[in-house]
């Protein structure tokens, strides 16, 4: 039998190689059908990879580039975990409001989804910045803002949680989207989607089963949910 490849978005498997390893070993044994975890050292080396993968966990973006121009079947999400964005300012002075932010310039990685979920709540509060200042990462995004490059910023939630707390000191935040709309997912190659169901199945039901709870814990993940149409279909236009 055919051996399966699990790729996971770097920025997960940086946090995390051990969870995944287990989350292969674990859908291995229930599938009764060999499982390999590869890692993928950064984001180039991982695009390069998970159009030949079967099994591919990857951030919104990257999940309907999949689903829309190979073919793959999205399997199941996170459950209430979403990709969410931080409005932040330098750590001097009053504290401002949202408000202030409407004609000033804001620094963010233009290309990444957190700016457009930024952009859709602010616009959504008549607020619009006067314009966006590229960085190449979040880290470049927050230290704009700490050194007085640019008042505001716009970052990824979890690049700024797993920043060091000193790191975090750098700026203030100002508020955090809740939009809920966008989220990383796990997605299958068309070849094995003869096993869809059996795959969503086995994902949606692991907190119920000790040994399943155990990778979710490991995970830090509450559980899986499957993914519906209605909720690609707001990703699509949140993305449009």
């Amino acid at each position: 039998m055919k051996e399966l490849t699990l790729v996971v978005c770097p920025h997960d498997t940086a946090r995390n190689p051990e969870g995944w390893s287990r989350l292969a070993h674990y859908m291995a044994t229930r599938l009764d059908r060999p499982i390999r975890f590869s890692r993928s050292s950064d984001f180039a080396a991982f695009r390069q990879s998970i159009t030949s993968a079967d099994l591919v966990y990857s951030n919104p973006a990257d999940s309907l580039r999949l689903l829309d121009t190979h073919g793959f079947r999205a399997l199941a999400h996170p459950a209430h975990c979403y990709d969410e964005a931080l409005l932040i300012t330098g750590p001097e002075g009053n504290l401002p409001s949202i408000e202030a932010i409407h004609g000033a310039v804001v620094s963010t990685v233009t290309s990444l989804l957190p700016s457009r979920l930024a952009l859709k709540m602010l616009r959504e509060r008549g607020v619009t910045p006067a314009n966006l200042t590229h960085r190449d990462s979040w880290l470049s995004v927050m230290r704009s803002v700490w050194n007085g490059e640019v008042p505001f910023g716009i970052i990824y939630r979890d690049a700024y949680d797993e920043i060091s707390p000193q790191g975090r000191a750098m700026v203030r935040v100002l508020e955090t989207t809740n939009e809920r709309v966008a989220f990383h997912m796990l997605c299958a190659q068309p070849s094995i989607c003869d096993s869809f169901s059996r795959l969503t199945d086995l994902l949606t039901t692991m907190s119920a089963d000790p040994e399943g709870m155990a990778v979710l814990t490991s995970l830090h993940v509450q559980g899986w949910l499957p993914v519906a149409d209605d909720d690609l279909a707001r990703l699509r236009a949140l993305l449009a």
